[in-house]
C-alpha cells in the first residue's frame, strides 16, 4: 500500500465489502493510496457471513479474503468504539456500531449503500459524511484520475478465471450499481 500523509479516512460498511466487485474496486483505490480504509471486526463478520450465507464463498474463502485485507491494510482495524454505541441514535440501531467506529477514529466518511440509515442531521454533529460506494468511487476517479484508473485497470486485470474484457467489466460495474463510476471510467476506456 502506498502511504500518503493526511489521507482521507473512510469507514467501509459491510454492504460495500460484499459483493466482490465493490470491495475489489474500493480496496484497489485504497491500495493506490487514494484514501485510508477502515473497518471493524464486526463489519468484516457481517459481510463475510452474508457472502457465505448467499453461497458466494465458503468459510475458507472468506477467511482467505479477510487475511489478505488485514495483510494489505494492517492499520485498518478499529478498536475501542464499543462504549460509544449505546449513546447513538440511528434509524436502524444495528448500524450504530459503524457510526461509533467512525467517531472513534474521527473518520471523514462512512461509505455505505444504506444512506437512509445514516442521516446527515445525525452525522453532521460528528463532522462525518455518508456516501454510497458508487458516488465515492466516482468522486475518487474525478479527483485522482490517473491513479484511480490504474487501480481499476489492475482490479480488472486480476480477473483471470475467466478473464474479463473492458466492455464486460463496465457492464459488471453497472450491474453492481456502480453507474456513476462506470460513467466516470468510460472516457478512459482504452486505459482499462
Amino acid at each position: 500500500m502506498k502511504s500518503f500523509a493526511n489521507r482521507f479516512t473512510v469507514v467501509l460498511d459491510a454492504n460495500v465489502l460484499f459483493p466482490f466487485l465493490k470491495r475489489d474496486l474500493l480496496l484497489s483505490c485504497a491500495a493506490e493510496g487514494l484514501y485510508r480504509p477502515r473497518w471493524t471486526n464486526l463489519i468484516n463478520r457481517e459481510w463475510s457471513s452474508a457472502a457465505i450465507l448467499a453461497e458466494h464463498m465458503t468459510q475458507e474463502q472468506a477467511d482467505h479474503v479477510l487475511a489478505a485485507m488485514y495483510t494489505h491494510f494492517d492499520e485498518a482495524e478499529i478498536e475501542g468504539y464499543e462504549p460509544l454505541i449505546d449513546g447513538l441514535t440511528l434509524p436502524d440501531p444495528d448500524d450504530r456500531h459503524v457510526l461509533a467506529a467512525a467517531i472513534r477514529i474521527k473518520a471523514d466518511m462512512i461509505v455505505t449503500d444504506n444512506i437512509k440509515d445514516f442521516p446527515s442531521e445525525t452525522l453532521d454533529g460528528f463532522e462525518i459524511e455518508a456516501c454510497t460506494a458508487d458516488k465515492f468511487l466516482a468522486n475518487t476517479i474525478d479527483l485522482f484520475k490517473i491513479d484511480a484508473i490504474r487501480a481499476i485497470r489492475d482490479a480488472r486485470e486480476r480477473c483471470i478465471n475467466p478473464p474479463i474484457g473492458r466492455d464486460e467489466y463496465l457492464h459488471k460495474m453497472i450491474a453492481a450499481g456502480l453507474v456513476e463510476t462506470a460513467n466516470e471510467v468510460k472516457p478512459y476506456f482504452d486505459d482499462l
